[in-house]
Protein backbone atom coordinates (compact mmCIF):
# COMPACT_ATOMS: atom_id res chain seq x y z
CA UNK A 1 0.00 0.00 0.00
CA UNK A 2 2.73 2.54 1.01
CA UNK A 3 4.75 1.61 -2.44
CA UNK A 4 1.15 2.31 -4.02
CA UNK A 5 0.71 5.63 -2.80
CA UNK A 6 4.45 6.77 -3.12
CA UNK A 7 3.90 5.47 -6.80
CA UNK A 8 0.99 7.52 -7.03
CA UNK A 9 2.95 10.76 -5.49
CA UNK A 10 5.81 10.58 -7.65
CA UNK A 11 2.89 10.54 -10.59
CA UNK A 12 1.72 13.93 -9.83
CA UNK A 13 5.18 15.32 -8.71
CA UNK A 14 5.90 14.73 -12.66
CA UNK A 15 6.96 17.13 -15.09
CA UNK A 16 4.42 16.28 -18.27
CA UNK A 17 7.15 17.88 -20.45
CA UNK A 18 10.61 15.88 -19.16
CA UNK A 19 9.07 13.28 -17.66
CA UNK A 20 11.23 14.01 -13.99
CA UNK A 21 10.42 14.91 -10.31
CA UNK A 22 9.89 19.10 -10.59
CA UNK A 23 12.73 21.21 -10.25
CA UNK A 24 11.95 25.03 -9.50
CA UNK A 25 8.14 24.54 -11.25
CA UNK A 26 6.41 27.26 -12.66
CA UNK A 27 2.47 27.52 -12.33
CA UNK A 28 0.68 28.66 -15.71
CA UNK A 29 -2.33 30.43 -15.83
CA UNK A 30 -4.53 27.41 -16.50
CA UNK A 31 -3.58 25.94 -13.06
CA UNK A 32 -1.00 23.40 -14.48
CA UNK A 33 3.03 23.15 -13.94
CA UNK A 34 6.08 22.77 -15.23
CA UNK A 35 9.99 22.81 -14.59
CA UNK A 36 11.04 26.10 -15.64
CA UNK A 37 14.15 25.02 -18.12
CA UNK A 38 11.65 22.95 -19.91
CA UNK A 39 9.04 26.46 -20.23
CA UNK A 40 12.00 27.90 -21.03
CA UNK A 41 12.65 25.33 -23.51
CA UNK A 42 9.19 25.54 -24.45
CA UNK A 43 8.89 29.10 -25.17
CA UNK A 44 12.06 28.77 -27.29
CA UNK A 45 10.82 26.17 -29.60
CA UNK A 46 7.47 27.19 -30.02
CA UNK A 47 6.13 28.83 -33.23
CA UNK A 48 3.36 29.91 -32.23
CA UNK A 49 2.28 33.50 -31.35
CA UNK A 50 0.25 31.65 -28.21
CA UNK A 51 1.68 28.47 -26.38
CA UNK A 52 -0.22 26.10 -24.90
CA UNK A 53 -0.44 23.98 -21.94
CA UNK A 54 0.66 20.68 -22.46
CA UNK A 55 -1.53 19.04 -20.40
CA UNK A 56 -4.96 20.79 -21.44
CA UNK A 57 -4.01 22.61 -24.05
CA UNK A 58 -5.26 26.28 -23.16
CA UNK A 59 -3.34 28.61 -24.90
CA UNK A 60 -1.18 31.98 -23.50
CA UNK A 61 0.72 34.34 -24.51
CA UNK A 62 2.61 35.98 -21.95
CA UNK A 63 5.24 34.36 -19.92
CA UNK A 64 5.94 37.08 -17.57
CA UNK A 65 3.90 36.62 -14.99
CA UNK A 66 4.26 32.87 -14.26
CA UNK A 67 5.52 32.47 -11.05
CA UNK A 68 7.53 29.77 -8.98
CA UNK A 69 5.25 27.40 -7.52
CA UNK A 70 6.99 27.59 -4.38
CA UNK A 71 4.95 24.77 -2.30
CA UNK A 72 5.37 22.48 -4.99
CA UNK A 73 8.93 22.87 -5.31
CA UNK A 74 9.63 22.21 -1.54
CA UNK A 75 7.09 19.34 -2.05
CA UNK A 76 9.27 17.89 -4.81
CA UNK A 77 13.06 18.67 -3.13
CA UNK A 78 11.65 16.54 0.20
CA UNK A 79 9.85 13.73 -2.18
CA UNK A 80 13.63 14.00 -3.91
CA UNK A 81 15.38 13.43 -0.74
CA UNK A 82 13.18 10.81 0.95
CA UNK A 83 13.94 8.79 -2.17
CA UNK A 84 17.48 9.35 -2.40
CA UNK A 85 17.74 8.14 1.19
CA UNK A 86 15.56 4.95 0.61
CA UNK A 87 17.88 3.89 -1.88
CA UNK A 88 20.82 3.80 0.12
CA UNK A 89 18.87 2.33 2.99
CA UNK A 90 17.60 -0.08 0.98
CA UNK A 91 20.74 -1.13 -0.69
CA UNK A 92 22.91 -4.33 -0.36
CA UNK A 93 24.05 -5.28 3.32
CA UNK A 94 27.35 -6.97 3.74
CA UNK A 95 28.15 -9.05 6.97
CA UNK A 96 30.93 -7.07 8.64
CA UNK A 97 32.61 -10.45 9.90
CA UNK A 98 32.31 -12.43 6.61
CA UNK A 99 35.97 -11.82 5.11
CA UNK A 100 35.72 -10.30 1.38
CA UNK A 101 33.09 -8.95 2.42
CA UNK A 102 30.64 -10.46 -0.35
CA UNK A 103 28.30 -12.86 2.44
CA UNK A 104 24.81 -10.68 2.61
CA UNK A 105 23.61 -10.15 6.49
CA UNK A 106 20.13 -10.75 7.63
CA UNK A 107 20.32 -8.55 10.48
CA UNK A 108 21.79 -6.09 12.28
CA UNK A 109 22.52 -5.61 15.95
CA UNK A 110 22.06 -1.68 17.22
CA UNK A 111 23.64 -2.04 20.43
CA UNK A 112 27.20 -3.50 18.49
CA UNK A 113 26.61 -1.91 15.44
CA UNK A 114 27.31 -4.20 12.99
CA UNK A 115 25.68 -6.06 10.23
CA UNK A 116 25.79 -10.27 10.67
CA UNK A 117 24.93 -12.60 8.36
CA UNK A 118 23.07 -15.77 9.36
CA UNK A 119 26.17 -18.04 10.50
CA UNK A 120 27.39 -14.99 12.71
CA UNK A 121 24.44 -14.43 13.88
CA UNK A 122 23.76 -17.79 16.06
CA UNK A 123 25.73 -15.93 18.76
CA UNK A 124 23.83 -13.44 19.42
CA UNK A 125 20.49 -15.76 19.24
CA UNK A 126 21.88 -18.13 21.63
CA UNK A 127 24.88 -16.78 24.15
CA UNK A 128 23.03 -15.54 27.21
CA UNK A 129 25.77 -12.50 27.28
CA UNK A 130 24.01 -10.89 24.00
CA UNK A 131 21.18 -11.06 25.92
CA UNK A 132 19.44 -7.17 25.68
CA UNK A 133 21.48 -6.71 21.98
CA UNK A 134 18.26 -5.86 19.71
CA UNK A 135 18.19 -7.04 16.34
CA UNK A 136 16.46 -5.86 13.46
CA UNK A 137 16.85 -5.97 9.76
CA UNK A 138 19.90 -4.53 8.10
CA UNK A 139 20.56 -1.24 7.91
CA UNK A 140 22.91 -0.04 5.48
CA UNK A 141 22.79 3.73 7.23
CA UNK A 142 23.40 2.64 10.86
CA UNK A 143 26.04 5.26 11.35
CA UNK A 144 23.89 7.62 9.81
CA UNK A 145 21.23 7.60 12.32
CA UNK A 146 23.50 8.22 14.81
CA UNK A 147 23.52 12.13 16.66
CA UNK A 148 26.90 13.36 15.70
CA UNK A 149 26.73 15.35 19.28
CA UNK A 150 24.99 12.58 21.59
CA UNK A 151 26.39 9.43 19.87
CA UNK A 152 24.36 6.93 21.86
CA UNK A 153 20.92 8.37 20.84
CA UNK A 154 19.10 7.74 17.66
CA UNK A 155 18.07 10.48 14.97
CA UNK A 156 14.11 10.47 16.13
CA UNK A 157 12.71 13.46 15.22
CA UNK A 158 12.26 16.07 11.84
CA UNK A 159 13.20 19.44 12.38
CA UNK A 160 11.59 22.03 10.49
CA UNK A 161 13.34 24.90 11.06
CA UNK A 162 17.01 23.03 10.39
CA UNK A 163 15.25 20.84 7.94
CA UNK A 164 17.12 17.69 8.92
CA UNK A 165 16.79 14.41 12.07
CA UNK A 166 17.34 15.08 15.64
CA UNK A 167 17.49 13.05 18.73
CA UNK A 168 15.77 13.37 21.87
CA UNK A 169 18.26 15.43 23.72
CA UNK A 170 18.60 17.82 20.71
CA UNK A 171 14.83 18.27 20.41
CA UNK A 172 15.30 18.84 24.59
CA UNK A 173 17.71 21.83 24.03
CA UNK A 174 15.74 23.18 21.34
CA UNK A 175 13.00 23.57 23.34
CA UNK A 176 15.14 24.86 26.61
CA UNK A 177 16.75 27.41 23.86
CA UNK A 178 13.30 28.85 22.62
CA UNK A 179 12.05 29.37 25.64
CA UNK A 180 15.36 31.27 27.07
CA UNK A 181 14.59 33.27 23.90
CA UNK A 182 11.20 34.51 24.86
CA UNK A 183 11.79 34.83 28.17
CA UNK A 184 15.11 36.91 27.64
CA UNK A 185 12.59 38.73 24.53
CA UNK A 186 9.66 39.55 27.12
CA UNK A 187 12.89 40.70 30.03
CA UNK A 188 14.35 42.96 27.12
CA UNK A 189 10.86 44.59 25.98
CA UNK A 190 9.64 45.43 29.90
CA UNK A 191 13.21 46.45 30.39
CA UNK A 192 12.96 48.96 27.50
CA UNK A 193 9.32 50.12 28.48
CA UNK A 194 10.77 50.91 32.03
CA UNK A 195 13.58 53.03 30.29
CA UNK A 196 11.76 55.00 27.89
CA UNK A 197 9.81 55.99 30.54
CA UNK A 198 12.71 56.91 33.18
CA UNK A 199 13.82 59.04 30.36
CA UNK A 200 10.51 60.60 29.71
CA UNK A 201 10.19 61.88 32.94
CA UNK A 202 13.95 62.92 32.60
CA UNK A 203 13.08 64.80 29.45
CA UNK A 204 10.08 66.42 30.90
CA UNK A 205 12.56 67.48 34.04
CA UNK A 206 15.28 69.08 31.90
CA UNK A 207 12.17 71.11 30.04
CA UNK A 208 11.04 72.40 32.90
CA UNK A 209 14.53 73.22 34.32
CA UNK A 210 15.05 75.10 30.89
CA UNK A 211 12.60 76.44 30.80
CA UNK A 212 13.23 77.77 34.29
CA UNK A 213 16.62 79.23 33.33
CA UNK A 214 14.78 80.99 30.67
CA UNK A 215 12.58 82.80 33.06
CA UNK A 216 15.52 83.34 35.24
CA UNK A 217 17.50 84.82 31.86
CA UNK A 218 14.24 86.99 31.11
CA UNK A 219 14.53 88.26 34.93
CA UNK A 220 18.11 88.87 34.60
CA UNK A 221 17.41 90.84 31.02
CA UNK A 222 14.83 93.21 32.33
CA UNK A 223 17.10 94.18 35.69
CA UNK A 224 19.72 94.61 33.34
CA UNK A 225 17.61 97.15 31.53
CA UNK A 226 17.70 99.18 34.71
CA UNK A 227 21.26 99.37 35.38
CA UNK A 228 23.59 101.52 33.47
CA UNK A 229 27.30 99.73 34.90
CA UNK A 230 28.56 97.22 32.45
CA UNK A 231 30.36 95.47 35.66
CA UNK A 232 27.10 95.10 36.85
CA UNK A 233 25.73 93.62 33.41
CA UNK A 234 28.52 90.90 33.09
CA UNK A 235 28.45 90.00 36.66
CA UNK A 236 25.13 88.85 36.33
CA UNK A 237 25.92 87.29 33.16
CA UNK A 238 28.44 85.52 35.09
CA UNK A 239 26.11 84.90 38.10
CA UNK A 240 23.11 82.88 35.14
CA UNK A 241 25.81 80.57 33.37
CA UNK A 242 27.06 79.26 36.60
CA UNK A 243 23.49 78.60 37.41
CA UNK A 244 22.78 77.25 34.47
CA UNK A 245 26.07 74.67 34.75
CA UNK A 246 25.20 74.01 37.95
CA UNK A 247 21.85 73.09 36.83
CA UNK A 248 23.07 70.94 34.00
CA UNK A 249 25.31 69.14 36.54
CA UNK A 250 23.15 68.17 38.76
CA UNK A 251 20.79 66.47 36.31
CA UNK A 252 23.42 64.99 34.83
CA UNK A 253 24.76 63.27 37.93
CA UNK A 254 20.51 62.14 38.14
CA UNK A 255 20.92 60.64 34.77
CA UNK A 256 24.12 58.82 35.88
CA UNK A 257 23.08 57.45 39.28
CA UNK A 258 19.38 56.23 37.76
CA UNK A 259 21.50 54.80 34.85
CA UNK A 260 23.57 52.92 37.42
CA UNK A 261 20.90 51.97 39.05
CA UNK A 262 18.87 50.66 35.89
CA UNK A 263 22.21 48.83 34.75
CA UNK A 264 22.20 46.74 37.91
CA UNK A 265 18.95 46.14 38.21
CA UNK A 266 18.88 44.74 34.01
CA UNK A 267 22.07 42.85 35.65
CA UNK A 268 20.21 41.44 38.63
CA UNK A 269 17.05 40.46 36.41
CA UNK A 270 19.62 38.76 33.63
CA UNK A 271 21.14 36.59 36.55
CA UNK A 272 17.72 35.71 37.61
CA UNK A 273 16.87 34.75 33.82
CA UNK A 274 20.09 32.58 33.73
CA UNK A 275 19.49 31.07 36.74
CA UNK A 276 15.97 29.93 36.05
CA UNK A 277 16.44 28.86 33.05
CA UNK A 278 19.77 26.61 33.37
CA UNK A 279 17.15 24.23 35.33
CA UNK A 280 14.90 24.48 32.64
CA UNK A 281 15.13 21.06 31.75
CA UNK A 282 13.88 19.77 35.14
CA UNK A 283 10.88 22.39 34.68
CA UNK A 284 9.69 20.84 31.37
CA UNK A 285 9.90 17.46 33.20
CA UNK A 286 8.44 18.85 36.51
CA UNK A 287 4.92 16.92 35.97
CA UNK A 288 3.01 15.06 38.02
CA UNK A 289 4.76 11.55 37.92
CA UNK A 290 8.01 13.07 39.22
CA UNK A 291 6.32 12.64 42.99
CA UNK A 292 6.26 8.82 42.33
CA UNK A 293 9.47 7.28 42.51
CA UNK A 294 10.36 4.61 40.44
CA UNK A 295 10.90 0.86 41.61
CA UNK A 296 14.39 -0.05 42.53
CA UNK A 297 15.85 -1.86 39.53
CA UNK A 298 19.08 -2.10 37.59
CA UNK A 299 17.61 -2.38 34.38
CA UNK A 300 19.70 -1.10 31.86
CA UNK A 301 18.30 -2.77 27.88
CA UNK A 302 16.72 -0.84 25.20
CA UNK A 303 12.83 -1.49 26.39
CA UNK A 304 11.92 1.94 26.80
CA UNK A 305 8.15 3.26 26.47
CA UNK A 306 7.63 5.04 23.38
CA UNK A 307 6.83 8.95 23.72
CA UNK A 308 5.01 9.00 19.95
CA UNK A 309 2.14 6.43 20.81
CA UNK A 310 1.35 7.78 24.52
CA UNK A 311 -1.97 8.85 25.32
CA UNK A 312 -2.53 12.25 26.38
CA UNK A 313 -3.97 10.88 29.60
CA UNK A 314 -0.84 9.46 30.55
CA UNK A 315 2.34 11.01 32.32
CA UNK A 316 5.66 9.53 31.39
CA UNK A 317 8.79 9.40 33.24
CA UNK A 318 11.85 11.02 31.86
CA UNK A 319 13.94 8.04 31.69
CA UNK A 320 10.60 6.08 29.51
CA UNK A 321 10.42 3.55 31.98
CA UNK A 322 7.21 4.54 34.01
CA UNK A 323 3.95 5.95 33.49
CA UNK A 324 0.62 7.19 35.40
CA UNK A 325 -2.88 7.60 34.61
CA UNK A 326 -3.61 11.86 34.63
CA UNK A 327 -7.23 13.19 35.11
CA UNK A 328 -6.65 16.54 32.61
CA UNK A 329 -4.94 16.15 29.12
CA UNK A 330 -1.88 16.43 28.64
CA UNK A 331 -0.51 18.67 25.49
CA UNK A 332 1.49 16.10 23.51
CA UNK A 333 2.65 16.88 19.78
CA UNK A 334 -0.16 15.59 17.52
CA UNK A 335 1.14 12.18 16.05
CA UNK A 336 -0.64 9.76 13.79
CA UNK A 337 0.58 6.60 16.04
CA UNK A 338 -0.72 8.29 19.28
CA UNK A 339 -3.95 6.31 20.99
CA UNK A 340 -6.46 9.06 21.74
CA UNK A 341 -9.16 7.12 23.03
CA UNK A 342 -7.42 4.20 25.08
CA UNK A 343 -5.05 5.61 28.41
CA UNK A 344 -2.23 3.50 26.55
CA UNK A 345 1.23 3.36 25.61
CA UNK A 346 3.98 0.55 23.45
CA UNK A 347 7.01 0.20 24.04
CA UNK A 348 9.41 1.35 21.79
CA UNK A 349 10.75 -1.69 20.68
CA UNK A 350 9.03 -5.14 19.12
CA UNK A 351 10.39 -8.71 18.23
CA UNK A 352 9.26 -11.13 15.85
CA UNK A 353 11.92 -14.10 16.87
CA UNK A 354 13.43 -15.31 20.15
CA UNK A 355 11.72 -15.47 23.90
CA UNK A 356 11.40 -12.93 25.81
CA UNK A 357 11.10 -12.09 29.31
CA UNK A 358 9.38 -8.56 31.18
CA UNK A 359 8.74 -7.79 34.69
CA UNK A 360 5.95 -4.93 34.99
CA UNK A 361 5.62 -3.55 38.77
CA UNK A 362 1.95 -2.11 38.18
CA UNK A 363 -0.79 -1.08 41.02
CA UNK A 364 -4.78 0.09 40.80
CA UNK A 365 -6.54 -0.32 37.36
CA UNK A 366 -4.25 -1.50 34.59
CA UNK A 367 -3.80 -3.69 31.65
CA UNK A 368 -0.74 -5.50 30.54
CA UNK A 369 -0.65 -6.37 27.03
CA UNK A 370 1.24 -7.96 24.60
CA UNK A 371 0.55 -6.66 21.06
CA UNK A 372 0.87 -5.92 17.44
CA UNK A 373 2.41 -2.87 16.49
CA UNK A 374 -0.20 -2.27 13.79
CA UNK A 375 -3.00 -2.07 16.75
CA UNK A 376 -5.50 0.55 15.99
CA UNK A 377 -4.77 3.72 17.55
CA UNK A 378 -8.10 5.81 16.64
CA UNK A 379 -11.02 4.16 17.73
CA UNK A 380 -12.83 2.09 20.87
CA UNK A 381 -11.32 -0.81 19.52
CA UNK A 382 -7.94 0.38 19.96
CA UNK A 383 -8.05 -0.73 23.80
CA UNK A 384 -5.85 -4.00 24.43
CA UNK A 385 -8.11 -7.45 24.64
CA UNK A 386 -11.00 -5.76 22.38
CA UNK A 387 -9.23 -6.48 19.07
CA UNK A 388 -7.42 -9.87 17.17
CA UNK A 389 -3.91 -7.42 17.50
CA UNK A 390 -3.34 -8.05 21.10
CA UNK A 391 -3.73 -10.03 24.33
CA UNK A 392 -4.00 -8.36 27.70
CA UNK A 393 -4.40 -9.17 31.88
CA UNK A 394 -6.47 -6.72 33.38
CA UNK A 395 -6.48 -5.81 36.80
CA UNK A 396 -9.43 -3.90 38.05
CA UNK A 397 -7.66 -2.11 40.96
CA UNK A 398 -9.66 -4.83 43.97
CA UNK A 399 -7.59 -7.67 43.40
CA UNK A 400 -9.61 -9.04 40.34
CA UNK A 401 -8.20 -10.47 37.36
CA UNK A 402 -9.00 -11.11 34.28
CA UNK A 403 -7.58 -11.98 30.54
CA UNK A 404 -8.70 -10.49 26.73
CA UNK A 405 -8.41 -11.07 23.78
CA UNK A 406 -10.65 -10.14 20.65
CA UNK A 407 -13.52 -8.67 22.86
CA UNK A 408 -13.69 -11.90 24.80
CA UNK A 409 -13.03 -11.85 28.40
CA UNK A 410 -11.93 -14.59 31.06
CA UNK A 411 -12.11 -14.41 34.83
CA UNK A 412 -9.50 -15.78 36.65
CA UNK A 413 -10.08 -17.34 40.46
CA UNK A 414 -6.75 -15.95 41.35
CA UNK A 415 -6.65 -12.96 43.55
CA UNK A 416 -3.44 -10.56 42.82
CA UNK A 417 -1.69 -9.95 46.08
CA UNK A 418 1.88 -9.11 44.47
CA UNK A 419 2.31 -6.07 42.12
CA UNK A 420 4.84 -7.35 40.46
CA UNK A 421 3.96 -9.48 36.95
CA UNK A 422 5.93 -11.19 34.56
CA UNK A 423 5.18 -11.39 30.79
CA UNK A 424 6.94 -14.42 28.88
CA UNK A 425 6.38 -14.24 25.33
CA UNK A 426 7.63 -17.72 22.89
CA UNK A 427 7.31 -16.18 19.68
CA UNK A 428 8.51 -19.17 17.54
CA UNK A 429 5.84 -21.08 19.96
CA UNK A 430 2.99 -18.35 19.92
CA UNK A 431 3.25 -18.95 23.67
CA UNK A 432 2.52 -15.33 26.20
CA UNK A 433 2.71 -16.17 29.56
CA UNK A 434 1.77 -14.45 32.43
CA UNK A 435 2.77 -14.94 36.24
CA UNK A 436 2.88 -13.12 39.46
CA UNK A 437 6.04 -12.66 41.41
CA UNK A 438 5.31 -13.26 45.00
CA UNK A 439 7.03 -15.03 47.13
CA UNK A 440 6.95 -17.64 45.11
CA UNK A 441 6.02 -17.59 41.01
CA UNK A 442 2.17 -18.14 40.51
CA UNK A 443 0.85 -18.71 36.89
CA UNK A 444 -1.83 -17.19 36.27
CA UNK A 445 -2.91 -17.28 32.11
CA UNK A 446 -1.23 -19.13 28.99
CA UNK A 447 -2.44 -17.45 25.09
CA UNK A 448 -1.68 -19.80 22.86
CA UNK A 449 -1.93 -18.98 18.68
CA UNK A 450 0.47 -18.03 15.71
CA UNK A 451 2.30 -14.80 15.42
CA UNK A 452 1.97 -13.36 12.84
CA UNK A 453 4.10 -9.92 13.37
CA UNK A 454 6.17 -7.94 15.64
CA UNK A 455 5.02 -7.65 18.60
CA UNK A 456 5.46 -5.02 21.73
CA UNK A 457 4.77 -4.35 25.26
CA UNK A 458 1.60 -2.64 26.05
CA UNK A 459 0.81 -1.05 29.24
CA UNK A 460 -2.52 0.57 30.14
CA UNK A 461 -4.30 2.67 33.05
CA UNK A 462 -7.74 3.50 33.67
CA UNK A 463 -8.14 5.32 36.78
CA UNK A 464 -7.04 8.22 38.53
CA UNK A 465 -8.40 7.27 42.18
CA UNK A 466 -7.36 4.82 43.65
CA UNK A 467 -3.95 5.90 41.35
CA UNK A 468 -3.03 3.98 38.50
CA UNK A 469 1.03 3.54 37.77
CA UNK A 470 3.17 1.02 35.73
CA UNK A 471 6.99 0.73 35.67
CA UNK A 472 9.23 -1.50 33.64
CA UNK A 473 11.61 -2.95 35.99
CA UNK A 474 13.30 -5.62 34.05
CA UNK A 475 13.82 -7.01 30.32
CA UNK A 476 15.75 -9.90 29.64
Amino acid sequence: MEETDNTRLEEMLMCPVCQDIFRSPRQLPCGHSLCMACLESLVDHSSDVSLRCPDCRTGFTEVIGVQKNYALANIAEDFREIRRRTVVRTKNVYCDFCQGGKILAVKTCLKCELSLCKEHVKHHLELPVFTGHPLVIPLSDLHERKCPQHEDLVLKYYCSASRRYICNMCALKSKQHNLSTEASTVLRRQMTEYMEQQFTVLKEQMTESIEAVRKLKGDIQRDKQKLNSADLWLSNVTVVLLCLWFIVLYYAYNYSVENQALTEALDKQQRRVHTIYSNVAELLLAHPLNSYKSPETDYKGFLMLDLDTVSPFLAISADLLSVERMKAKLDYPDSSSRFDEAPQVLSSLCFSSGTHIWEVQAEGHWDIAVSYRSIQRKSDSSFFGNNTESWSLKHDGKGQLCVCHDGRKTALAVRLQSKRIAVMLNYEKGNITFTALESTVTWLYEFKTKLMQPLCLGLGLHQVDPPSRASVVKAS
